[in-house]
């Protein structure tokens, strides 16, 4: 397995994770391993760029319906918030790169 899918692994392991335990730090750890895994391997698309952007910001909300769901909302509801958060991280690393490159020379 490659680095970008142990990165990808890791945020999916770490958000469903800290839905059930109580991990400290657990969403500036998302949000660290987001960013690693975009400065690892830039997106250049600004379509996938986008598509980050719209997951950090819409996911969340979203998910917040699944707290109807008995049992397992609440779980599923904070996974995925988690998942949003290292979203987050991957879309303002790869902005930056973007932005750094169409700024210098």
């Amino acid at each position: 397995m490659n680095l970008e899918k142990s990165l990808m692994a890791a945020m999916v392991l770490i958000a469903i994770a800290a839905s059930v335990v109580a991990i400290p730090y657990s969403a500036l750890i998302l949000l660290l391993l987001g960013i690693v895994s975009s400065i690892m391997s830039p997106v250049t698309e600004i379509v996938e760029r986008t598509a980050y952007l719209i997951v950090a910001v819409a996911a969340p909300n979203a998910a917040d319906n699944l707290d109807m769901i008995p049992v397992i909302g609440g779980y599923l509801n904070t996974s995925i918030d988690g998942i949003a958060i290292a979203a987050a991280g991957m879309w303002v690393a790869s902005f930056t790169i973007a932005l750094i490159n169409r700024i210098k020379p």
